[in-house]
């Protein structure tokens, strides 16, 4: 969760900056929001969202992907939420709707989400409930805590406690650069396999949507 005044620039130092929960109300705050579509990175992400149109003043999520440099940004006021121009080159960001998707038990990163070097988000997920009971051959856990791109996303979040077997749920997925050994463990019912040094694919972490 951010404040309606907090900065991209101020949030994104050490971390992967890609998506935000915003709070109602930030129509009324005082957050400076530079350019229009292309956003500098001292703009408040929530009230940019606002420009943008992508959420409104009841607050709520969003995505945020860097994009570079822009030579210019660009002044204008959409959805009650005024924008100042700037004329010098800057890092810049932009705003999106936080897409949200129902997944199977079997579904896996490398399906659905493959990882690219340029910025991509994952969309929000949605796990059923009872992966547990899927056969471990066709829905595997590869690793521990950080998981092969050829796991079960679902199961993976069981056996990272992200989500309960019984209940299913909202997840998270971040995908990150693979790993050269995928430790085996046995965590919340479900055995994941270890893998050493895979040829090519990806890894990604997953997090539990509170």
């Amino acid at each position: 969760l951010v404040t309606c005044d907090t900065k991209l620039r101020d949030q994104c130092k050490g971390t992967t900056c890609n998506r935000y929960e915003c709070p109602a109300g930030c129509l009324d705050a005082t957050g400076k929001v530079v350019g229009t579509v292309y956003y500098e990175m001292q703009s408040s992400v929530c009230r940019a969202g606002l420009h943008a149109g992508v959420i409104d003043n009841d607050g709520g999520w969003l995505d945020v992907t860097r994009q570079g440099r822009k030579d210019f940004f660009i002044r204008s006021n959409k959805n009650g939420v005024e924008s100042v121009g700037k004329y010098k080159s800057a890092n810049s960001f932009t705003v999106s709707r936080v897409a949200v998707k129902a997944i199977t038990c079997e579904t896996t990163v490398a399906q659905l989400c493959p990882y690219e070097m340029l910025a991509r988000h994952c969309p929000r997920l949605y796990c059923p409930k009872n992966c547990i009971e899927e056969n471990p051959h066709i829905s595997r856990v590869i690793g521990t805590t950080v998981y092969s791109d050829k796991s079960s996303i679902c199961r993976a979040a069981v056996h990272a406690g992200v989500i309960r077997n019984d209940v299913g749920g909202y997840i998270d997925v971040m995908p990150v650069d693979k790993r050269k050994y995928y430790p085996a463990s046995y965590q919340n019912a479900i055995f994941s396999e270890s893998l050493q040094n895979p040829p090519g694919g990806k890894a990604f972490r997953v997090f539990a949507v509170i």
